[in-house]
């Protein structure tokens, strides 16, 4: 069992040649996770600074284009549902706490909650939500406008946070779904467009986002979409305009990434075939610069270092090996945890 969707690679389709675009564009997409989430650990971080640029800028379209290339990997519901367990809720149940472990060790305190995912591990739980529903999802009628009204509208509700990654699961859904019915001759026609209207869009959302991070007119717990809009710091209004607008700016990043990245075996494709250690792993050495965020700046030197770590981070935890062994040890674990108690009680009854 392979863990590749979006972030991983567990298509649910008949095996075929692979498709170098797609690991390269979730290479992108995990470098501007790792390097948005080490710059974040800046003692002297703030929306108004480079890394807050950065920052603003990848989580306009890191999880949504996660998402969406999900989604589009995700043709085959009945086989979504066979695989959500263990590809996704089972290493949730697995790596939370190993995390909580993680933090008392940095920290000297951790809770752990099942209900509360840790930094980063909600994109698993999400995820298991989406592939496991995805076969009644598609019956409704009309579901993806719906899930633009449904991404909207729960902002509105209060329980709709982090608990169980319901906020997320809620307003990120029009991306999954968007990947799903998206069509591979779709891809081929966004491929073809002349790459200077890719690029010129491209200056064009990075001007926006500067302007925002610099602005303050996006807080950033509105960025996340993990929250109601009265957590966020915005009234009902604001935040639904905020949230369109975010959806809308992610739909473009999604089409400038699309269309500019490389379609060649290169080298972001080695790191975009195991991008699902990365993803976990990195949340490791995110805790340690964490610890020692006083340490770093608005400086030269701090970036640097924030930089390599975050070079040395994809290049060690998207190795064949490390990949190798990762899976392993989930397998092994579901195997000991999940499919022998399953079997010795059968035999029993």
């Amino acid at each position: 069992m392979a863990m590749n969707v979006g972030i991983s690679e567990n298509t649910g389709l008949k095996k075929k040649e692979r498709n170098y675009l797609f690991d390269n564009i979730k290479a992108i997409l995990i470098c501007s996770v790792v390097i948005a989430h080490y710059y974040k650990m800046s003692g002297s971080f703030a929306p108004g600074t480079f890394g807050g640029v950065v920052y603003t800028v990848s989580f306009s379209y890191i999880m949504q284009g996660f998402l969406f290339v999900s989604g589009y990997f995700s043709k085959n519901p009945d086989q979504c549902r066979a695989t959500a367990f263990q590809s996704f809720l089972f290493p949730y149940l697995i790596l939370m706490p190993v995390m909580c472990g993680v933090r008392y060790l940095n920290f000297g305190s951790a809770n752990l909650d099942f209900t509360m995912p840790t930094m980063a591990l909600w994109y698993l739980l999400t995820l298991f939500f989406y592939r496991f529903m995805l076969k009644n999802l598609i019956r409704l009628q009309n579901i993806l406008p719906l899930s633009i009204a449904v991404s909207l509208a729960s902002g509105f509700v209060p329980f709709l946070d982090s608990s169980l990654s319901l906020g997320r699961t809620f307003s990120f859904l029009p991306f999954f779904l968007m990947g799903f019915y998206f069509k591979e001759e779709w891809i081929g026609k966004i491929r073809i467009i002349p790459k200077v209207y890719g690029l010129s869009l491209l200056v064009v959302l990075l001007g926006v986002c500067t302007f925002a991070a610099f602005s303050g007119i996006v807080p950033l717990a509105a960025l996340y979409m993990k929250a109601p809009y009265a957590d966020t710091g915005l009234s009902w209004f604001e935040g639904i305009i905020v949230r369109f607008a975010i959806l809308l700016l992610s739909i473009a990043w999604i089409f400038v990434i699309v269309n500019l990245a490389p379609q060649r075996r290169s080298f972001l494709t080695g790191i975009g075939r195991n991008t699902m250690t990365v993803y976990v792993m990195h949340i490791i050495v995110r805790y340690v610069l964490q610890y020692y965020g006083s340490l770093f700046g608005q400086d030269i030197i701090s970036y640097l270092f924030l930089t390599a770590a975050a070079v040395v981070s994809l290049w060690i935890f998207s190795r064949p090996a490390v990949a190798f062994c990762y899976q392993a040890v989930m397998d092994m674990l579901y195997q000991r945890i999940i499919v022998a108690p399953l079997v010795l009680s059968r035999r029993i009854l």
